[in-house]
């Protein structure tokens, strides 16, 4: 990377913390179910925890988790060093890779990290999709270093959704967003077969759907007060 090129990307991290920043602030968050992650840290000081969710809402959540040491792993592409040099700028560590290119690599670093407590995750469908469907990584990393996955979901009353693979989510300024927290813990055990990963990989994307369908439906369904207290019909309609 030439050295004009290398500026560009870090100068973008900069303005890119600056704009979310100011654009986030603006906001009303209401976090629910974070209980399930309180208890996990109370339980277990020391020791790292594995966050999932879809890539559509990367924006808030690199918001959200700022200034925690939280381990993420961005695409080695060329869009990849814009996430990165973003991230940087609120005290995320970028370990870069995907399941396209040094995907192997860079979970035997994430690995190092969350063995040391560090807490961090991945956008299950990156880097390409397909979209809500998510990849084998997250749950090669809980086999391994023997974390939970705890399944994270937002929405907002008001946003703009971007036309590219993943539907990005972007809140418009002042509106309300709700946080939702997967009601149970994701383990995978450390002896785990190639069958029983994919069974758990599968269990991951129904919770996470059913997380996206409810927070989605949250500020438009009348008489609730809580993101899980909408009925989830089955099969869930796009």
């Amino acid at each position: 990377m030439t050295p004009l090129k290398s500026a560009a990307y870090y100068a973008f991290g900069w303005v890119a913390r600056a704009i979310s920043s100011i654009l986030f602030l603006t906001c009303s968050v209401t976090v629910y179910g974070q209980q399930i992650e309180e208890s996990y840290r109370k339980r277990h000081p020391g020791k790292g925890l594995l966050y999932a969710s879809w890539h559509r809402g990367l924006m808030f959540f690199v918001y959200f988790y700022r200034f925690l040491d939280f381990v993420v792993m961005a695409s080695a592409s060329d869009d990849g060093e814009l996430a990165t040099q973003a991230a940087r700028r609120f005290g995320w560590i970028p370990v870069r890779g995907s399941s396209t290119r040094r995907g192997a690599v860079a979970l035997r670093e994430m690995e190092r990290y969350f063995k040391n407590g560090h807490f961090g995750g991945l956008v299950v469908d990156a880097p390409q999709g397909p979209r809500c469907i998510s990849k084998i990584g997250i749950i090669v990393l809980a086999r391994r270093t023997g974390l939970p996955i705890i399944p994270v979901m937002w929405f907002a009353d008001r946003c703009w959704r971007v036309g590219s693979w993943d539907r990005t989510i972007i809140p418009k300024p002042f509106s309300r967003i709700a946080l939702l927290y997967g009601d149970e813990l994701i383990s995978v055990p450390p002896n785990a077969s190639k069958a029983a990963c994919e069974r758990y990989r599968e269990r991951l994307d129904t919770v996470l759907n059913t997380m996206m369908y409810q927070t989605d439906r949250f500020f438009v369904t009348e008489g609730i007060s809580d993101p899980r207290q909408i009925e989830v019909i089955n099969p869930r309609p796009e």
